[in-house]
């Protein structure tokens, strides 16, 4: 019987045992927007939102990924699933219904979100691409909104703290 060398064997048999599958980058930390690598905030009445204190901190679990927003009117929390599941959260003067997973390693979320303006009921969609730089240390959200008013696409960039 022929012997395999035991550095073959292995080489053979780590690839079936899942060292493979894909690992999903770590989003979690405290993020503070970096204003001049992201696009304008946008604006209501006239006037640009002041985001220069916007904080969001990010916890992930293999099933969720939980994000507390600061520095712009109240805090916000929102929780999206992993999976694919549909998640439900507060959004402006109502709620928004999404679902997440992974491409790659992007996070990719696709929404709708439904609340009262002054003229009655609207509707939006909203697809937010999530993406880690290599370092660990950059966190870009590229969010493209489908409104009444027309779709908009803008690049929010966030530094590690």
């Amino acid at each position: 019987m022929r012997r395999i060398p035991l550095f073959l064997a292995l080489a053979l048999i780590v690839p079936a045992t899942g060292a493979t599958a894909q690992a999903h980058p770590d989003f979690s930390g405290t993020w503070k927007i970096n204003l001049s690598k992201s696009d304008a905030p946008p604006g209501r009445g006239g006037q640009q939102m002041d985001m220069s204190n916007l904080m969001v901190t990010i916890t992930q679990t293999a099933e969720t990924i939980t994000m507390v927003q600061t520095g712009m009117g109240p805090e916000r929390t929102t929780t999206y699933y992993l999976d694919g599941r549909e998640s439900t959260n507060a959004a402006m003067r109502g709620e928004m219904k999404s679902t997440s997973k992974w491409d790659g390693e992007q996070l990719v979320t696709d929404g709708t979100a439904t609340g009262q303006s002054p003229n009655g009921p609207v509707t939006m969609t909203i697809k937010e691409i999530r993406s880690l730089s290599e370092d660990g240390k950059t966190l870009t959200v590229s969010t493209t909104t489908d409104t009444p008013m027309g779709v908009r696409t803008r690049k929010t960039v966030f530094e590690k703290q």
